[in-house]
């Protein structure tokens, strides 16, 4: 699939089958999360993949937008292994290094035919207790991942809608 397709044919899948999804493809998943781009290639990204009914359970106990996927995978940001802006006190790439993984995973989900949703609606405490994750673990965003059920279409027509370019770009 050209990449302007997999952009043009992702959209956040709320239904899914439960259809098991094959650890071969989880794994191809997994790799596209590994090797994007983070800052100063510290590499601080951590999957967690849900998909054993305990752990899915578990899950639920923390947020209700699952969806029914049949996997889940909570991506996490390894604190010790983060890049701090010297120039900026305070300032970490934790979310933005999570961030460009996860839509590295959702595009590579696309391009084999799988659904993907971002999830953050989430207590980060609750999810490091509920999994015991150790302290410099930090829960950043999870991606519901599975094969869309048959009555699924983006969210809404906004979803189709974006701005134009000229209204988000400036050149200066």
């Amino acid at each position: 699939m050209d990449l302007k397709d997999v952009f043009d044919k992702r959209f956040s899948v709320r239904r899914y089958t439960d259809e098991k999804v094959d650890r071969s493809l989880i794994n191809q998943i997994l790799d596209a999360g590994r090797i994007c781009p983070t800052a100063a290639n510290q590499q601080p990204q951590r999957f967690y993949v849900l998909e054993s009914d305990r752990a899915l359970d578990k899950l639920d106990n923390v947020t209700r937008m699952r969806f029914g996927a049949p996997v889940v995978i909570l991506v996490c940001c390894d604190m010790n292994e983060v890049w701090y802006n010297g120039m900026e006190e305070g300032y970490n790439t934790s979310e933005m290094d999570c961030s460009i993984s996860t839509t590295y995973m959702m595009l590579k989900a696309t391009d084999l035919g799988l659904g993907t949703v971002w999830v953050r609606a989430f207590n980060s405490e609750e999810v490091q207790k509920e999994f015991r994750l150790p302290k410099n673990i930090k829960p950043v965003c999870m991606m519901a991942l599975g094969y869309k059920s048959e009555q699924n279409d983006p969210h809404n027509a906004a979803h189709l809608t974006r701005n134009k370019l000229n209204k988000i770009a400036k050149y200066l």
